[in-house]
C-alpha cells in the first residue's frame, strides 16, 4: 500500500527550520541542531545543502559558525520549504500545463485535482516559518492533549492487528 505523504527529508527540514527560527541570535552548530531535532547527521547534511541552495539557510564555517536562516522567518513559507525539498507541487500530471492531458476539458477529476492543489498551495503560502515557531513556543509551554492531535486512525480504533500465518500449518 502506498501512502500519499511528504517524505522524511521534508519532515526533517521543517523541524530544522523551526528550530533555527527559534534560535535567538547567531548560528547554531549542526551537531546541536541534529540533537535538538532528532535528525540523523547523515540526513542533516543533505537537507542543509538543499535548503541553502534554495536560499532558506545560511552556513557559516569556523568558530562561532553553524547554521542560520537565510532570510527572516516571516518571509519563509511552508511552500518554500516543501518545494526546496520535493520540487514543485503538482498533485497530478494533468495539472502541469494547459492541455497536457487530452481529457482536461472533459474530466471531472481534473477539476477536483485542481481545486485540491489550489487549496494546498494556498495553505502552504499562508503559513510562515514564524507562525510555526510561535506555535512551537506555545506547545513547549502547554503541550496539546493526545486526544486533540488529528491522527488518521484515532487511538480508540487502534487494536491488536492479527496477521495471517504464511506457509504454516495453522
Amino acid at each position: 500500500m502506498s501512502i500519499f505523504q511528504i517524505n522524511r527529508r521534508t519532515d526533517y527540514a521543517v523541524r530544522m527550520m523551526i528550530e533555527l527560527a527559534l534560535q535567538a541570535d547567531g548560528a547554531l552548530p549542526a551537531r546541536h541542531l541534529a540533537q535538538r531535532t532528532n535528525v540523523p547527521k547523515a540526513f542533516l547534511h543533505k537537507i542543509t545543502a538543499d535548503l541553502a541552495r534554495a536560499g532558506l539557510l545560511q552556513t557559516q564555517t569556523g568558530p562561532g559558525g553553524g547554521l542560520s536562516l537565510g532570510r527572516p522567518a516571516e518571509q519563509i513559507t511552508m511552500q518554500h520549504i516543501l518545494e526546496a525539498m520535493e520540487g514543485p507541487i503538482c498533485l497530478n500530471i494533468c495539472l502541469l500545463r494547459p492541455h497536457e492531458c487530452p481529457r482536461d476539458q472533459l474530466c471531472p477529476g481534473h477539476d477536483f485535482w485542481g481545486r485540491l492543489q489550489t487549496t494546498l498551495v494556498e495553505q502552504l503560502q499562508a503559513t510562515t516559518l514564524a507562525d510555526l515557531a510561535q506555535d512551537a513556543i506555545v506547545l513547549q509551554q502547554q503541550p496539546r492533549r493526545r486526544d486533540h492531535i488529528p491522527y488518521l486512525i484515532p487511538q480508540q480504533e487502534i487494536g491488536v492487528i492479527t496477521l495471517p500465518m504464511v506457509g504454516g500449518d495453522g
